[in-house]
């Protein structure tokens, strides 16, 4: 394969400790801002290797996106249909790969069912490219800072 290909494959419990490093790292720098120092505990400790590990072997759905073995995009699924992860490595924005992971992950979802995501205000316009809605007005649990969205199938 060329050096540039990003591949997508299913997650496994293996993948967690680089699902988490991906994501923590990406949540340091575009979540956490907006967040309480208690927000940003709940996180990391959301994010972990453990946790992760523990979603994979509940049966969440999880999507990778590798490239040159680097795993540079994570979308996962909470069944039935709650959009947990959708996190890109900036090296590999722009790219349509949110859109990639989100169109592969989504045919896990319940296929009658919308499906929702928390979206923190640097994703908001993302989620809304991928034909997601707000459905509240920013909110600020737990100390976090999110917006309710929903997408519905069509």
């Amino acid at each position: 394969m060329p050096a540039d290909e990003t591949v997508l494959r299913e997650g496994v419990p293996d993948d967690a400790a680089a699902i988490g490093a991906l994501v923590w790292d990406l949540t340091q720098r575009w979540i956490a801002p907006d967040c309480s120092d208690d927000g940003v505990a709940v996180l990391k400790q959301s994010m972990s290797e453990a946790k992760t590990r523990e979603r994979l072997h509940a049966g969440h759905r999880y999507i990778l996106a590798e490239r040159d073995g680097r795993i540079v995009g994570v979308a996962a699924l909470r069944l039935p249909s709650h959009l947990y992860h959708l996190f890109v490595a900036d090296d590999a924005r722009r790219q349509g790969l949110a859109r990639r992971l989100w169109d592969a992950v989504r045919v896990h979802a319940d296929a009658l069912a919308p499906v929702t995501v928390n979206a923190s205000r640097h994703a908001l316009a993302v989620y809304e490219r991928l034909g997601f809605e707000a459905v509240e007005a920013e909110r600020f649990d737990r100390g976090i800072r999110s917006t309710p969205m929903i997408w519905r199938p069509r």
